[in-house]
């Protein structure tokens, strides 16, 4: 886990919640690094690791974590029902990415998964293409993320 990115989120509560999901995911037997792996594979994982904690195995909010949240973890097989049946994976992909909430609006429940992935694809380095490398992985396991995130929608 990435302090850096902690300390971004407010709250000591919130900070705990977000360091007990890590633990809980971990728990579960997800990976905690990008490997090169088939992108459904990766994502899946991901869910399990980063999501699953607040968002429950099956997406619908119901973690272990989230009774210890301010506010509700989303079901996220319902998030096509709540867009008039239309999955909208760019507004999916920038929650996760955590780039489109101003600090000025006030902290996020939900970590900036963006600047937690990014530093795990950097590592240590210091390099301006790998720097270019992690953005471009870490676009791509967002994407992976949100199509899995479209596959588990519920029928409408």
């Amino acid at each position: 886990m990435d302090v850096r990115a902690i300390r971004a989120h407010g709250t000591l509560k919130n900070c705990l919640c977000w360091l007990v999901s890590g633990a809980v995911g971990l728990s579960l037997g997800a990976a905690t690094g990008f490997v090169a792996e088939a992108a459904g594979d990766v994502a899946a994982k991901d869910f399990a690791t980063f999501c699953a904690p607040c968002h429950g195995a099956d997406g619908k909010g119901d973690g272990p974590v989230a009774g210890r949240l301010n506010i509700r973890p989303a079901d996220l097989t319902r998030i096509s029902q709540r867009n008039n049946g239309s999955f909208p994976a760019a507004d999916v992909y920038n929650k996760i990415e955590g780039l489109s909430m101003p600090e000025a609006h006030g902290s996020r429940e939900m970590p900036v998964w963006g600047d937690v992935f990014v530093t795990q694809a950097v590592g240590t380095t210091t390099s301006l293409a790998d720097a270019r490398a992690a953005v471009q992985k870490t676009r791509a396991r967002i994407g992976a993320l949100v199509d899995y995130l479209r596959s588990i929608q519920a029928a409408p």
